[in-house]
């Protein structure tokens, strides 16, 4: 029985090959998870290698057997709810993209963030999961203010796809030079 390992990408700019020197597999699992009372919202950027650029999040959930080959499960959280939050995308045809930001926002439905308000503080993670059995775990600990975080960039213009810990913040939802490869 093959026993199932887990990388966890602990600091900013840490890699992990998503094949983890296993065979190729057909699907990647997402899940956001947090327990703080915030409403964090999941969202997928995403190139395709033809070019082809989209979002999805819980105004546009995607599909999984047609393009964009990503969807999204659900909005979690909603109105600041605590406990065992989660939210999933599942991603089909990795073959198919260049890039892909998985990141987080706040939602509040009054003002911005509170003053000292941060995504370090609501203990929030993403862990990375092929049906292959590689998991990658990219927790949510920039202490920087804004409204976004890109906690990890799929990077899959070279030989295998790789998972890249960012944690960068920013006030606004990232824009297309945030898919540059690298």
């Amino acid at each position: 029985m093959d026993i199932l390992s887990t990388i966890r990408l602990d600091r900013i700019g840490d890699v992990a090959d998503l094949f983890g020197g296993k065979q190729a597999f057909s699907l990647v699992q997402v899940r956001l998870t947090w327990s703080k009372a915030v409403d964090i919202d999941l969202h997928a950027f995403y190139k395709t290698k033809t070019g082809t650029k989209g979002h999805v999040y819980f105004g546009h959930k995607g599909q999984l057997d047609a393009p964009p080959y990503i969807l999204l499960d659900k909005d979690a959280g909603v109105g600041n709810t605590a406990g065992k939050n989660e939210e999933n995308l599942r991603i089909a045809r990795i073959d198919q993209f260049a890039t892909i930001l998985i990141a987080v926002n706040i939602f509040r439905f009054l003002g911005f963030l509170s003053a000292g308000d941060n995504f370090a503080k609501y203990d929030g993670q993403v862990a990375l999961r092929t049906d292959g059995g590689h998991n990658i775990e990219v927790p949510l600990t920039s202490e920087a203010k804004g409204r976004w975080c890109i906690i990890a960039k799929i990077d899959n213009t070279g030989a295998t796809p790789k998972v890249i810990n960012l944690n960068q913040v920013q006030k606004n939802e990232p824009g297309d030079e945030s898919l540059s490869p690298g």
